[in-house]
């Protein structure tokens, strides 16, 4: 199986907006965001996250030949939701390599988003600041599971049924 990299991925486009998630143009616009948070934790830290002493060396067994390649073995994990040892076997590692690259690299991706104001907004307060501001919002209907908190009383905001008061407070709001 021949490794995927960015330059392999990215002369078929369909393959790699299915694989990523993103198109050539979106994924070179994050990039440019990736690249510049890659570039401040490699110059600060070393790939293992301990504080660097001296200049980073480029070694010729690297593990991606780019960090363009980088960014796509992060979207493809994210995206795919695949086993460790199938996203290792893609990327031509080993799975504890695999398991390395994908917390540090989520890491740098969650700072990127962070730095170019992509996060998703996480509750219903942070939604209404974007609606009152006239932004436009993506809404992504998927159930995400969150921590079942121990107390009754909590649980309950949080588990009535199959609607919860997020989504009830958003939809009055909406009528509004």
């Amino acid at each position: 199986m021949q490794r995927q990299t960015y330059q392999n991925l990215k002369r078929n486009v369909t393959q790699f907006q299915s694989t990523t998630g993103l198109s050539l143009t979106c994924f070179d616009a994050l990039f440019l965001y990736f690249e510049v948070q890659w570039s401040k934790y490699i110059s600060r830290y070393t790939i293992a996250g301990k504080e660097r002493i001296r200049p980073q060396r480029v070694y010729k067994n690297k593990v991606f030949e780019d960090v363009q390649s980088m960014l796509v073995f992060i979207l493809y994990y994210l995206k795919n939701n695949c086993l460790q040892e199938s996203q290792a076997a893609m990327f031509g590692m080993n799975q504890p390599q695999a398991n390395f690259w994908i917390h540090l690299l989520k890491k740098i991706l969650l700072e990127t988003l962070k730095s170019c104001q992509c996060l998703p907004c996480r509750d219903f307060e942070s939604l209404q600041k974007f609606l009152n501001e006239g932004q436009d919002v993506l809404i992504d209907v998927s159930e995400r599971p969150i921590p079942r908190p121990s107390d009754d009383e909590v649980q309950k905001e949080y588990y009535s049924g199959k609607k919860n008061a997020y989504c009830e407070k958003y939809i009055s709001y909406i009528n509004d």
